[in-house]
């Protein structure tokens, strides 16, 4: 049981990290909106979008780790009762490519982004230009 309680707060660190990413790109893409409204340069957002594409890396490495850890935790609940336990801690590997086009990292991401441009030409707009 402790194995399985051990693998469990992996996981959840996993998916509080995945949100917490979220929580810091939203954090920093509403001040660089911000920024860039208060000095009148759209421009600032279009060259914020490779911070954003870095977020969704890290992002989906944690997805891909959580989703190992749970494989893992699987492994575990399955296994006799009276078997000797493993206490090796391992995620399985594989899942980076999958994890990062799930809809919870790879739709946030490129929403976030064409939030982003459509700001920026949107901006012109309605933020008056500063002479």
């Amino acid at each position: 049981m402790k194995h399985l309680e051990l693998v469990q707060n992996a996981i959840t660190r996993m998916g509080t990290n995945g949100a917490n990413l979220k929580g810091y790109c939203m954090t920093l893409v509403a001040a660089i909106i911000g920024l860039a409204a208060a000095v009148s340069k759209e421009q600032i957002l279009i060259y914020t979008i490779p911070v954003v594409i870095g977020f969704s890396f890290l992002d989906g490495a944690y997805l891909a780790l959580e989703k190992g850890f749970r494989e893992h935790f699987d492994e575990i609940r399955v296994q006799d009762i009276n078997s000797q336990p493993d206490f090796c801690i391992k995620a399985k590997g594989g899942h980076m490519l999958k994890a990062y086009f799930s809809w919870s990292v790879f739709g946030f991401y490129l929403t976030t982004i064409l939030v982003m441009v459509s700001i920026s030409y949107l901006m012109p707009e309605i933020v008056p230009k500063r002479g």
